[in-house]
């Protein structure tokens, strides 16, 4: 029997264990089947596979009051409870009885079956919106600065909703020219129109349709999944990075903190930055993070604080640098990295690449040639270092792969094949660039030397090929494939695919990060489900 532990390396503070058996309807023993141990109290969602026998065994799990549930071959068990006391063991055999919930078809948020992101918006028809006061005020005013189903995708608070307003009119008025603002009446309707239709506590899909209904085998069997949700449901974990000792570090979209959950104790705390020249504006927050040299982790800072910020997770103090009055415009963006040189910090923003030299405190900034020549936002997205130190990024509007030579600040530009929508990316052992096409689900390999594309298919369709990293210690790629649920394992060598399932439909699985503690551990965060988490590979 495969003892699956929820901390196979390091030494957990729990001593608690569920061990069972999956069974069909009919008595047999299923073994490949998901078996879900859920504490509401923790909001932690634990998932192992059954083994041999059909049994399931998990340690090292804090005592309380669990849920379990089996899933597997089409059918799952009703859920039933566990109590665990601390330092002694339950039982908990499962019976397949029931259909498994309707299937989810991969999708972006909130739209199953339409995979791509909100940037092919506009090539698509307005969405129907739920009728009652408001409705007209929404189809007139929210076009104005954005397409509208990126409002229909947001399940958020009326506490949110209101901030988001409240947020949205700030800007206007920082910039009449772009839009018109709404009356204070207006905004009453609009705010109640909002956190009626969408809402956190809308009706969400089957937690169960996305996960295979077929009986997991080999390597795809072997693996557990922790699914934390957040006590804020408008947190939204964006981005998250891994300290040296293994604590995972999220940036919020609606909070105006850092995030820390640790593994070990399953504690979720918040860490606020230091006062910056200004008063934090509505809903400021900090950037994605970037793990550092030791342990440190750089972030931006979103709001009216012009800064970047360094964070020494062991000393939990931060250093900040300012951006100059003379470097105007964006300094932010979607993905931010330390150069393994130790010598810069990089960020996309928008329109451009903007680095860091940490000895001089000095700030660069690049504009993209796309941009220059089009005025179109190219909306630069992932980015990553090569092996040869040239500073690669995704131009996901416009389908361009861009390369900064940082000596010489010269960019190119590599246009990909068709409307694929290049994501975010990672470097591999040989100082390659990997990354997700989108839209077209591709994970694809870019020579840093030849700027070569070398295109693989994940064995899921419509999948959103979404962030790469690479494991230079057993030379494998990870891959989120964020519209299904799952992050993929592949091995160039072989060419061969292992997929992996998360606990939770619509986990919105964006950022992944392997843990430097635990090799066999990928991080993930989730952005509109306020969920993180990670897998861990079971060693054969």
């Amino acid at each position: 029997m495969l003892l699956v532990c929820v901390h196979s390396v390091r030494a957990a503070d729990f001593a608690g264990s569920v061990q069972g058996v999956v069974r069909s309807a009919s008595g047999q023993a299923l073994p490949g089947a998901y078996v879900k141990l859920i504490h509401p109290e923790r909001r932690l969602t634990f998932m192992v596979i059954s083994q041999a026998q059909g049994r399931y065994t998990v340690n090292n799990l804090p005592p309380g009051q669990y849920t379990v549930q089996g899933i597997g071959n089409g059918f799952q068990s009703k859920p039933a409870p566990v109590d665990l006391t601390a330092g002694r063991p339950a039982t908990a055999d499962v019976s397949l009885t029931e259909k498994q919930g309707a299937v989810v078809p991969n999708g972006w948020v909130r739209t199953p079956g339409r995979v791509s992101g909100n940037e092919l918006d506009s090539e698509l028809p307005p969405p129907n919106l739920p009728e009652g006061d408001g409705k007209q005020i929404v189809q007139a005013k929210c076009p104005q600065c954005h397409y509208l189903h990126r409002l229909t995708q947001m399940r958020w608070t009326r506490d949110n909703w209101e901030k988001k307003l409240a947020w949205m009119r700030e800007r206007i008025h920082e910039n009449p020219a772009r839009a018109v603002d709404w009356t204070d009446q207006e905004n009453k309707i609009l705010l109640d129109y909002l956190a009626k239709n969408f809402s956190n506590t809308t009706p969400k899909f089957d937690p169960n349709g996305r996960l295979s209904r077929t009986l997991l085998k080999g390597d795809a069997a072997r693996y557990i999944a922790v699914d934390f949700e957040a006590p804020n449901p408008d947190a939204a974990f964006h981005d998250l990075t891994v300290d040296p000792g293994g604590v995972a570090w999220a940036n919020q979209l609606n909070v105006y903190a850092l995030a820390k959950f640790d593994p070990k104790t399953f504690t979720f705390t918040q860490v606020p930055p230091p006062a910056g020249g200004t008063k934090p504006g509505t809903l400021a927050h900090m950037g994605p993070p970037a793990r550092g040299a030791g342990d440190s982790i750089w972030m931006a800072e979103i709001g009216a604080n012009r800064r970047w910020l360094q964070f020494d997770t062991r000393t939990m103090e931060f250093t900040s640098y300012p951006v100059p009055p003379t470097l105007k415009g964006n300094i932010s963006g979607n993905t931010m990295v330390a150069d393994p040189n130790g010598k810069m910090v990089w960020t996309t923003a928008g329109t451009r690449i903007v680095g860091l030299n940490i000895q001089t405190k000095q700030f660069v900034a690049y504009d993209i040639p796309s941009w220059v020549e089009t005025k179109k936002n190219p909306n630069a997205y992932g980015l990553d270092v090569a092996g040869d130190g040239t500073v690669w990024f995704a131009e996901r509007e416009v389908n361009k792969m861009g390369r900064l030579d940082p000596a010489t600040g010269k960019i190119d530009e590599f246009p990909t094949p068709g409307v694929d929508i290049p994501r975010r990316m990672g470097t591999d052992w040989d100082g390659n660039l990997w990354v997700g096409f989108h839209k077209t689900g591709k994970l694809v390999k870019i020579d840093h030397q030849t700027a070569k594309m070398t295109f693989y298919q994940p064995p899921t369709e419509n999948s959103g090929a979404y962030h790469v990293v690479a494991d230079p210690k057993r030379k494998v790629i990870w891959l989120t494939e964020q519209t299904a649920d799952k992050i993929a394992r592949f091995d160039p060598k072989t060419e061969t695919w292992t997929e992996f399932s998360l606990p939770i439909v619509e986990s919105d699985a964006r950022r992944i990060e392997l843990d430097p503690s635990n090799p066999n551990r990928i991080w993930w965060a989730g952005d509109t489900s306020s969920h993180l988490g990670y897998i861990e590979v079971l060693d054969k």
